[in-house]
């Protein structure tokens, strides 16, 4: 009898496609002076923009930065990104300085 030793159940990589991918995240190092004229169901864009030498994900409001996309997704955002795919974010919430966000595929 032999096998492959593996499931059939799926693998234990990420296989969310680009298309499919959308999560809940806080806005890091958000920049007071965009997230006060923020509201709830605003969108962002999502990009990249340069720190340094690092490359960064970005959120946009109307052009200016309202901060940076830091979760557990953005490995694969990034990878994504980098294969031309883009991405929005919709502000959930905002209060006390704080910006959670639904960042999904257009």
């Amino acid at each position: 009898m032999s096998g492959s030793g593996g499931s059939y159940l799926g693998s234990s990589t990420p296989t969310t496609s680009c298309a499919a991918l959308q999560f809940d995240t806080q806005l890091a190092s958000p920049k007071a002076q965009v997230v006060g004229q923020m509201s709830v169901n605003d969108i962002l864009d999502i990009v990249f923009s340069q720190s340094g030498n690092q490359q960064i994900v970005t959120a946009l409001w109307n052009g200016a930065e309202a901060g940076g996309i830091v979760d557990p997704h953005l490995n694969q955002l990034r990878s994504c990104m980098s294969q031309g795919e883009q991405y929005q974010a919709r502000v959930l919430h905002v209060g006390g300085g704080q910006v959670r966000l639904r960042v999904y595929h257009i």
